[in-house]
């Protein structure tokens, strides 16, 4: 190979690198706990909490709700039968004392697996789709447990979404492709997909 075509193939490299250095990691791992993948045909989201940070502006009243219900749709998604947190708040509204919250939901619907969550931010955009002040920003922490009460996993999602023009491989993955500002809604429910999806499941 001439002089000049392997200097723009190695430069052309690693321009692709730098940029896909500057892709942030959308999903986090917070904690790795029991075995390497999870056999789990049926699992129970209990009702996420709502928990902003100290100094942060106060959470939309149905936030925690809408993401723990987005979860729920990111495991069935995957082919896995997801009880929502819903009926496991209907479920377990009158429940015993004695057991944790995770044995109950197991042992009421036959989980393979107990899902918990935190919310702990979520701001909607300002402006519209396609001109914002500031843009969507949703974190939030889950939490699986196995059957026999073991945590498998803790993953975090914790974004606020960018432009094209800031980070063309991040901003490529959203919904319409970067081309519009999501509602909060929209960030959540893709950043459920997105955790549910880095979840190691058989």
């Amino acid at each position: 190979m001439p002089v000049r075509r392997r200097i723009a193939a190695a430069f052309g490299s690693a321009a692709f690198a730098l940029v896909l250095g500057c892709a942030q990691n959308i999903v986090q791992d917070k904690s790795i706990g029991s075995g390497d993948s999870l056999a789990a045909k049926k699992v129970a989201v209990i009702p996420f909490r709502a928990e902003p940070r100290t100094g942060a502006e106060p959470l939309r009243g149905d936030a925690a709700a809408l993401v723990g219900g987005y979860v729920a749709e990111g495991f069935s998604a995957r082919g896995v039968d997801a009880v929502p947190p819903s009926d496991v708040e209907q479920a377990l509204g009158g429940a015993p004392s004695g057991k944790s919250v995770v044995e109950l939901a197991r042992d009421r619907f036959g989980a393979d697996a107990v899902v918990v969550g935190t919310v702990y931010r979520f701001r909607e955009r300002g402006g519209e789709a396609l001109g914002t002040t500031h843009p969507a920003s949703v974190g939030f922490e889950v939490k699986v447990y196995t059957a026999d009460g073991k945590l498998f996993r803790s993953k975090v999602f914790d974004h606020t979404q960018v432009a094209l023009s800031e980070n063309a491989l991040t901003a490529a993955q959203y919904p319409g492709g970067g081309t519009r500002w999501l509602t909060a809604e929209e960030l959540a429910r893709w950043g459920a997909s997105e955790l549910v999806k880095s979840l190691p499941l058989q």
